[in-house]
């Protein structure tokens, strides 16, 4: 059994880095907009958790390890549930402010649109 979970941890670990994500300098304006409110999304989400979602230093073969970790994690949770917090007013502000570039183009095209009718 453990053989098979660890067969199986291993082609997820391949799959992730194998996985092609789209360049951010080919992203238009909506799509990093969309992107950061998602991110905003996840880390208001995380903070929440006891344990964060997909929390890699967790996991360990042997199950009094695995124990230990656990326990110091919850031990140290207060701490880091500050920097989760942080990532999520970050992620809030990044997106207010894809918003605004967003506005921004609009209003710079209308204009453009407008000064090419004169």
């Amino acid at each position: 059994m453990s053989s098979d979970n660890d067969t199986r941890d291993a082609l997820a670990r391949e799959m992730y880095w194998a996985e092609e994500a789209t360049p951010r300098s080919r992203m238009d304006t909506a799509a990093v907009r969309d992107a950061l409110h998602d991110f905003a999304a996840l880390m208001r989400d995380d903070e929440k958790q006891l344990i964060p979602r997909g929390e890699p230093n967790l996991s360990s073969r042997s199950k009094w390890r695995r124990r230990l970790k656990f326990r110091l994690f919850r031990l140290y949770r207060p701490i880091s549930w500050r920097y989760d917090r942080l990532l999520g007013d970050l992620g809030e502000l990044n997106a207010a402010l894809a918003d605004r570039v967003a506005q921004l183009e609009a209003e710079v095209e209308r204009l453009r649109a407008k000064a090419g009718d004169k």
